[in-house]
């Protein structure tokens, strides 16, 4: 498909229209042919391009916010400014400015809008574009829109405009590629690279292409000239020219960058796919704002916005950029604006194995732009994360273990704990002694084997529970000291101090692994776990929601929907809580503990029969379970909630002291 085209004010002067309006390079209004001269007021011209390229009508007061935010008598200015407009716009077949008390449109079967022409051809086949229209193209984008339409005063209309510009410069990308493309000349092929590289002077992928055109028509010595000139340019901007420098010895790209230890990912450009002209606005916010997100994540690898943003999952092969960037994983999509909803697709992909690992679509209604970009962006990182995890799981679960770096011991051990058995919770704690070994300083490590020694005395795995929460605070704070700002630290360190009856400080530890990391679904889980069993059950139900929002996937749901039951327990809502451990038991990871819990929380409902089923899972799932082993698990700060669940716990058919 060829995307990205557009038309040209030669084709467009032979249309039917008898208003012919150019807004690329020197704008101009003609009328049959006959220029007609523009109003003065450089706000009264941008209210004309506004109209122009939205082709839709807009209400009076966007328009005022738009153009008029500080204006004294915003209605006034505007009717002042379509006062100028109407003359210029009355034709022989009618007046083209149509107004109304809802909105303002231009006629589009009157006029004829160049950019509007231009992005119209999006979409067609290469082979309806013939090389002429192609030429044509090129030379019209290359003007892009004039300066005089960037207002002093009017922030709204400048982020506009500038991504209207942005647009432009997309369309203008694909008409050069497409031209490289389709030359068979060295000399043109040689021109059009020389116009890629003006147009993105650091697109490295540009610059290693002109340099190729330029050995097979200048020769290796005038071609060497031009590396040395890029290479200065890439000096003074702080950016890497290794690649580029690996590009002209004919090397493959991912010999240039080693890939680092720990999960990589870059987020190349969004594509706006049109319908407004705030699209490119938010295509670009996004892929910074979910660069600066991704980056927060200590396990992950993030290569930074000016790199990333050369490559384009529409213009470049996402195997290539991975291994010119250093990564494994990318992160690209689309953005399209259609009346008041935006739709933000987003896909991760393996570079190296040229697979994609999930593909997601985010609607949203548009209120304000900048808060649609902060949400977009948040969900999408947090689905990004355990996305990636799995990913690496499934890579190291592929080798053999005496291959494993201490990374990918980390996250083959992680897929063992979330497991929740005693056999599990064996093979993630060697695997992450492994890990250690390899690297003395690995502070995921050390999270890890806190979480290891959690789940030995949560499961009642060992004849010692109280040892193994020991270790687990000692491993906590060990993973804290080496990398105080990684979540993972804090989450695990929290959820030890709970073991260890140390509610209010567990409250303080995963507070601040979500300072940290926000997104952290599995910390917004567990503060919501030790709020219910801190006395405060009714502030937890938020976490738990916001836990299930961020990950719905997660392997630790039916820990999510059990400690949703107990709270509603709690609270007396017996009936609730019955249905959400219910529901509970049938997630996948659930343990002897869930079903527990269900036996309560049914029993409390007046449902014994069910609750005795429930309580025998439990009991036959773990030999030697009971309310003992239960309160050990899930101690409450408050006396009367223990001895609710105590007792419904008991009227559920658990024994009350065996060890």
């Amino acid at each position: 498909m060829f995307m990205g085209a557009g038309s040209n004010k030669k084709t467009m002067a032979s249309h039917a229209k008898p208003l012919l309006l150019h807004l690329l390079g020197d704008t101009a209004l003609l009328c049959n042919g006959a220029p007609r001269a523009l109003p003065k007021s450089r706000k009264t011209r941008a209210l004309l391009a506004y109209l122009a390229i939205e082709a839709r009508p807009v209400r009076r007061e966007a328009l005022c916010e738009l153009l008029w935010e500080s204006a004294a008598d915003p209605r006034a200015a505007l009717r002042w400014s379509l006062s100028k407009l109407r003359p210029l716009l009355e034709t022989p077949r009618g007046q083209a400015l149509q107004a109304d008390a809802q909105g303002i449109a231009l006629d589009s079967t009157l006029v004829t809008v160049d950019v509007v022409e231009a992005k119209a051809l999006l979409g067609l086949n290469a082979s309806d574009v013939s090389d002429a229209q192609l030429s044509a193209l090129e030379k019209t984008l290359a003007s892009n829109y004039p300066a005089d339409l960037d207002l002093a005063l009017g922030n709204n209309f400048q982020l506009w405009i500038d991504g209207e510009r942005e647009t432009v410069r997309q369309l203008y990308r694909q008409v050069l590629d497409e031209q490289s493309a389709r030359a068979s000349n060295p000399d043109v092929a040689l021109a059009t690279a020389r116009k890629r590289v003006v147009l993105d002077p650091f697109d490295t992928e540009s610059n290693a292409q002109y340099l190729a055109r330029s050995v097979e028509v200048d020769g290796q010595t005038r071609a060497r000239d031009a590396l040395e000139r890029m290479r200065t340019r890439y000096r003074a901007e702080g950016l890497s020219d290794h690649a580029l420098v690996a590009s002209w010895r004919g090397l493959a790209p991912a010999s240039a960058l080693e890939l680092p230890d720990k999960p990589s990912v870059a987020v190349l450009g969004f594509t706006d796919l049109g319908g407004h002209g705030s699209g490119s606005v938010l295509a670009l916010g996004l892929a910074s704002d979910l660069t600066l997100s991704l980056g927060r994540l200590r396990g992950l690898f993030v290569t930074a916005r000016a790199s990333a943003a050369r490559f384009s999952a529409s213009t470049t092969d996402l195997a290539r950029a991975g291994q010119m960037l250093g990564v494994r994983y990318l992160v690209h999509g689309t953005t399209q604006r259609l009346d008041r909803r935006v739709r933000i697709t987003v896909t991760l992909a393996d570079s190296l194995r040229n697979t994609v690992l999930w593909s997601e679509h985010f609607d949203r209604p548009l209120g304000d732009l900048f808060s649609v970009q902060d949400d977009v962006s948040t969900a999408i990182a947090s689905a990004i994360e355990p996305e990636i995890a799995r990913a690496e799981v499934e890579r190291a679960r592929s080798k053999a273990p005496e291959d494993l770096s201490a990374w990918e011991c980390y996250h083959r051990a992680m897929w063992h704990c979330f497991h929740f058995t005693a056999q599990h919770t064996e093979q993630a704690h060697a695997l992450l002694l492994r890990a250690l070994a390899l690297d003395t300083r690995f502070a995921r490590a050390h999270a890890g084997l806190s979480f290891t020694h959690y789940s030995r005395a949560f499961l009642n795995a060992v004849p010692v529970p109280g040892a193994e929460v020991a270790l687990a605070l000692e491993h906590g704070l060990q993973s804290i000291e080496l990398d105080p700002r990684d979540a993972m630290g804090y989450w695990t360190l929290g959820r030890a101090q709970f073991l260890a009856r140390e509610h209010d400080q567990a409250l303080q530890s995963v507070s601040r692994s979500l300072l940290i990391n926000p997104n952290f679904a599995q910390g917004h889980y567990a503060l919501g776990f030790i709020q219910v069993h801190a006395g405060v059950p009714m502030q937890a139900l938020p976490e738990l929601a916001a836990a299930e929002r961020l990950s719905p996937l997660d392997p630790l749901l039916f820990a999510v929907e059990g400690a949703r039951a107990v709270s509603l327990a709690i609270e007396g809502k017996y009936d609730e809580a019955a249905a959400w451990s219910v529901q509970a038991t049938a997630e996948p990871n659930a343990h002897f503990h869930i079903h527990a819990i269900a036996g309560a929380c049914l029993a409390l409902a007046g449902r014994p029969a069910e609750a005795r089923a429930f309580a025998q899972r439990a009991c036959s799932d773990h030999p030697g379970y009971s309310v003992r082993v239960f309160e050990r698990s899930f101690p409450h700060k408050m006396a009367p909630h223990q001895a609710l669940m105590a007792q419904a716990l008991l009227s559920a058919g658990i024994p009350s002291n065996r060890t």
